[in-house]
């Protein structure tokens, strides 16, 4: 029971990304699923995601 507790607390790990949805450009960090969903989800069609490389 106290692993399910501490799941809940558990950040998920994020990455800085730029996001283009075909007007704008942001600059998030994004979750791995929030990734793979913009990538995949036809409601994202024309979005594209690149990962920042840090230096």
């Amino acid at each position: 029971m106290f692993e399910n507790i501490k799941k809940l607390f558990r950040k998920e790990e994020t990455f800085p990304c730029i996001v283009w949805d075909g007007k704008t450009m942001s600059y998030p960090h994004l979750t791995q699923k929030q990734i793979d969903d913009i990538n995949t989800k036809p409601e994202y069609k024309g979005w594209i995601v690149t990962l920042k490389k840090e230096q």
